[in-house]
Parts: structure tokens; C-alpha cells; sequence
């Protein structure tokens, strides 16, 4: 290939062998071959100029892993614990299904402490504690079982470890907590539309 300034749009690196006949495409440019390591080099340079892209990838993991977690939350909170029972499928609660149950709609608990109820129960009321270890130690409320003597709280019908119930807070956080009245699409979203569950909720 001739020199000059006609052909100067071949991009060849000083320390390439001339005589190496395979030509590639980079960026938009003709080059001749080059080793792997050079080559690895070069691309991820260009990751690092466009961070944004790196950035939009990054975003996109996390919004599908928190969103694999609020799911895994509803889940638990629908049938493995059934914390629907008392405090109904939208955590409005008050009147519950089991009884009288907390209003999650007007909590002014943080999710620190909507875990640790979660994970505790609720001395003297119908709370029940999902930590299976609960109150053999004073990890809950600094007392133990024999301390709450009748007022210890009941067994769940599940247990929970530290990342189903991080999961079921996140799900409150992310529906229930703050929100007012629910709709029936709310309903639908969460029975699910194969089910008569809503019908007394659907707008006329």
C-alpha cells in the first residue's frame, strides 16, 4: 500500500509488522490485524469513554433485582406467611380477615422497625414473631420467652429468615405503606383477574 496523503485513512500502529495482509474494522476505521491484547485493550477503552452506557447497564440490574425482590416479598406476604389473612390483601388492615391488625396504609413504623415486627411479633397481641429463634435469646426486645411468660407473642405459620423478610418490608414499602384507599385495579393486580376476589370493588 502506497504512503502518502491520499492513504492516510489507514490507521496502523508504529509497532505492527507491515507486512500482516488482514485488514479489520475499528471504529469506523481500516486496521491491520493486531494481537488479542491489544484489541482487548481498545475495547475496553471505549467502555471506558462511554460511562453512560455502563451506567444505564447497571441501573437496568438494579431495577430488575429490586424488582425480583418486591415480588418475592408479595409472595410471602400473599401465601407463605399469609399476612394477607389479618392484614388483608392490601395491608389496609383494621378489620382483618383474622381479626384486628395494623394499618400498614397509616404505619409511621420505619422499615427497620416494620422488620423487626415482623421478625418479633408483638408481645400480648395476635403479632406473631417469624424468626424461628425469637425470644431463645433477647434478640427480640431484650426479653426471652420464660421473661414474656403469657404475653409472648404466637407462632407463625411460617418462618422467615433476614432476606424473606427484608423482601416482605420492601414489597410494604413499595405498595402499601402511605398509600390511600385501594382500587380495583389494585385488587386485580394483586388476585390476579381469574378471580371474583375484586367484583364488590369494580367501578360501576
Amino acid at each position: 500500500m502506497k504512503s502518502g496523503a491520499g492513504t492516510a485513512h489507514t490507521a496502523v500502529p508504529a509497532f505492527v509488522p507491515r507486512n500482516d495482509k488482514k485488514i479489520y474494522r475499528m471504529n469506523g476505521h481500516s486496521v491491520r490485524h493486531l494481537p488479542a491484547a491489544f484489541i482487548m485493550a481498545a475495547l475496553i477503552g471505549a467502555s471506558a469513554m462511554n460511562p453512560l452506557r455502563a451506567q444505564d447497564s447497571q441501573s437496568d440490574t438494579q431495577n430488575a433485582e429490586a424488582q425480583r425482590v418486591i415480588a418475592q416479598g408479595k409472595d410471602i406476604f400473599k401465601t407463605k406467611a399469609t399476612c394477607q389473612f389479618c392484614h388483608k390483601w392490601d395491608a389496609s388492615g383494621d378489620q382483618g380477615y383474622g381479626g384486628n391488625a395494623l394499618s400498614l396504609h397509616a404505619t409511621k413504623l420505619n422499615p427497620a422497625q416494620v422488620a423487626q415486627t415482623v421478625k418479633c411479633g408483638r408481645p400480648g397481641t395476635g403479632m406473631p414473631y417469624h424468626d424461628a429463634l425469637a425470644y431463645t435469646d433477647k434478640r427480640c426486645y431484650g426479653v426471652t420467652r420464660e421473661q414474656l411468660g403469657n404475653a409472648m407473642p404466637p407462632e407463625p405459620n411460617a418462618f422467615l429468615n433476614d432476606d424473606e423478610i427484608n423482601a416482605v418490608v420492601k414489597y410494604l414499602f413499595a405498595t402499601d405503606v402511605g398509600r390511600g384507599p385501594s382500587t380495583y385495579q389494585d385488587c386485580v393486580e394483586f388476585w390476579g383477574s381469574k378471580t371474583r376476589q375484586c367484583d364488590p370493588m369494580k367501578p360501576h
